[in-house]
């Protein structure tokens, strides 16, 4: 491999090396066992630096099946942030639960390699082991607590259901190859170019294709999985879950979208927009009745994917503009709500939303927290979900689905309301303690960061706009 390849290779290797680093310590070293956290924690803050001062913005390997452009980076900063914070809140969690934290550790940064090697991905077949990497580490790391009856039943749900979900990817990827004799992205591109009517067996390979993604991001109605997952997973693999598994359905599905199935876009813009539109509906609509934590952020990111779904129904640069925009202003605000409520439940015995009564007479700081992000995720101005929601929508519109775009303002009517409530129960209600919560410098300072991070995305727009124009101009 030539130096350019490995060049581009950068950041997997940085993490590979870290996972090496974290393994030989968990063995070999008593001493380094308590410190595994700081040490995952550290090196991931040395890699995320990296990627700014030394990744290539262009580079290829593997014979042009890997690629770093634009937009891998951008996927693989938002990746690394999140592995960043999803180590912190694991850190806290083993404290509590402190069996095997190594083997949690290592699990993480599988995860987040799966999801480094799935934004570079420029063929079917790397595609594919990418997200199967990404999964598997996530079918072990939800049934991490093997003595918690909801953690296993969640593991084996999510196992069942996303090996149904790969066999159908596999299958769609198998039309695709036997229609167009490759599979790599830009020789598919072009032969899918060359066909003036799309052959029925090729539209059913991109369909089940499509289907597979669908079940990644949670669109309805592949998004059962979800509530029950949430709840039974560990909250730091809830969050992961979240915001990483999340963004990594969308970099594979954006990608191929813009990419390779271009030219069969009036085909499959309909299917995504009747996609976006149930799941907006689903996602919001149930989350009204919740009352544990878990499930109501479970059916919040299904109602987050139809956004997402709506800006990739709308394509073009504004659609594809929209998706990283919101997915930036969708990872911060996620992760601050998930610090916070990772935090609580270190400090309550229950899921239940009712613990967070009157949560700002015990912590000012995690009340105001969670206040500030769940605005955001309602799309109240002038945070950055405000923007994110306004970019989305606009792109529908221009895009003639202002169908769509209504549907989506409704619903941000229907996000603020039961958002409102879990406010309500922290400020109006009265307190289940009268404990105060102290909060260490540990989250503090991350969630410091993220509430700037809110602020200053929905304030000073122009840049963020401008850097997610930029990773995706390539392609149009």
């Amino acid at each position: 491999m030539n130096p350019i390849g490995l060049s581009a290779l950068l950041l997997e290797g940085l993490v590979l090396a870290l996972m090496f680093t974290v393994f030989v310590a968990d063995l070999f070293l008593p001493a380094a066992k308590n410190r595994l956290g700081e040490i995952v924690a550290a090196g991931l803050a040395v890699i995320f630096a990296c990627a700014f001062l030394f990744s290539p913005r262009t580079g290829s390997a593997f014979g042009d099946t890997f690629v770093c452009d634009g937009l891998a980076l951008f996927f693989k900063v938002l990746f690394i942030l999140t592995a960043i914070l999803i180590t912190l809140m694991a850190r806290a969690f083993l404290k509590k639960s402190p069996k095997n934290p190594g083997e949690f550790y290592l699990l993480i940064l599988s995860a987040l390699l799966g999801m480094l090697f799935l934004a570079s991905a420029n063929d079917f077949i790397l595609l594919f082991v990418s997200v199967e990497l990404v999964t598997v580490s996530f079918y072990v790391m939800t049934a991490y607590l093997k003595t918690d009856q909801r953690s296993v039943e969640a593991g084996i749900k999510y196992l069942i259901l996303g090996a149904l979900s790969s066999g159908m990817m596999l299958y769609g990827i198998s039309f695709i190859y036997g229609h167009t004799g490759s599979t790599q992205f830009d020789a598919v591109r072009g032969v899918l170019s060359g066909f003036e009517t799309a052959p029925p067996l090729l539209l059913f390979g991109i369909l089940l294709l499509m289907a597979g993604l669908g079940f990644k991001v949670g669109a309805v109605p592949f998004q059962f999985w979800i509530p029950d997952v949430y709840e039974g997973a560990p909250l730091p693999v809830t969050a992961f879950l979240s915001v990483g598994s999340k963004m990594a359905g969308f970099a594979a599905l954006l990608r191929i979208c813009i990419s390779v199935i271009a030219p069969f876009e009036k085909k499959w813009s309909v299917l995504i927009a009747a996609l976006a539109a149930m799941t907006l509906v689903y996602g919001n609509l149930g989350a009204i009745p919740q009352k544990n934590i878990k499930r109501f952020l479970g059916y919040s990111s299904i109602g987050h994917a139809g956004y997402l779904l709506t800006a990739i129904a709308a394509g073009g640069l504004s659609g594809a503009r929209g998706v990283l925009f919101y997915l930036l202003s969708y990872a911060v605000t996620l992760l601050a709500v998930f610090l916070v409520v990772v935090f609580c439940s270190l400090h309550f015995e229950t899921d239940d939303m009712s613990a967070y009564d009157g949560l700002s007479q015990r912590s000012p700081i995690l009340a105001g927290s969670l206040f500030l992000a769940l605005l955001s995720l309602a799309g109240v101005p002038p945070l950055s979900g405000f923007f994110a929601k306004f970019l989305v929508l606009s792109s529908a519109v221009e895009k003639g689905l202002v169908w769509l775009a209504l549907l989506g303002a409704v619903n941000v009517v229907i996000s603020l309301y039961y958002y409102l409530v879990l406010i309500k129960r922290m400020y109006i209600h009265p307190p289940v303690s009268r404990d105060s919560i102290q909060l260490p410098l540990s989250f503090r300072v991350p969630l410091y960061f993220l509430m700037l991070a809110m602020i200053g995305i929905g304030v000073v727009q122009n840049p963020f706009v401008h850097l997610a124009t930029s990773a995706v101009s390539k392609f149009f």
